[in-house]
């Protein structure tokens, strides 16, 4: 059993050493993504949107940051206004709660091919929430981000090859699943 454990470690890092060398690529990404959230203890499925920008000094490895939206709860309150005379007036509001996250995340390409880029991502920033959720806690607040992606892939197009669409398998605040498109340069 170990013999077959260690053949497949050394068969997989040869087809990984194999995908990154001699071939070019593009240094910089700028790429847009939508990602759907769940953060106890919210029982609905929220979305975020995200802006990126990363750099690949290396082939396999990438540097950059994301900028984060993403839309929370909408809360509705019903509040009652009384006049000295002994009525009242109902009223109601409703707020969104948002979130803006600026985080900075490293990826590690495990395969680079013409075609296709696997890889797989870390990232972590501060949050700043406005809003009310319904224990009526008052914001802005900051939280703690963090976003750990176990697969992300992108498949290119274009002329180049440099127009890319994809998506990521992971946890935290981009979601579990995220889908992403952009463009390298």
């Amino acid at each position: 059993m170990k013999q077959i454990i260690c053949l497949a470690v050394l068969l997989f890092f040869s087809v990984v050493s194999y995908a990154q060398k001699d071939s070019d690529f593009y240094k910089h990404e700028l790429g847009v993504s939508v990602g759907d959230t769940k953060i106890p203890p919210v029982e609905k499925v929220n979305y975020n949107i995200s802006v990126s920008y990363f750099y690949r000094p290396v082939k396999w490895f990438w540097v950059g940051g994301n900028f984060i939206n993403y839309f929370g709860d909408k809360i509705y309150y019903y509040l009652r206004e009384y006049d000295m005379n002994g009525s009242f007036n109902d009223f109601s509001k409703s707020k969104t709660k948002n979130c803006a996250v600026i985080a900075p995340e490293i990826r590690f390409s495990c395969l680079n091919t013409k075609s296709v880029i696997l890889y797989n991502a870390l990232s972590g920033g501060i949050g700043w929430e406005n809003g009310f959720d319904s224990k009526r806690n008052e914001y802005p607040k900051q939280i703690p981000y963090i976003q750990l992606t176990f697969l992300g892939f992108s498949c290119n197009f274009g002329k180049n090859r440099n127009i890319f669409l994809g998506g990521e398998l992971g946890i935290g605040f981009k979601g579990l699943l995220n889908m992403h498109g952009g463009y390298r340069f």
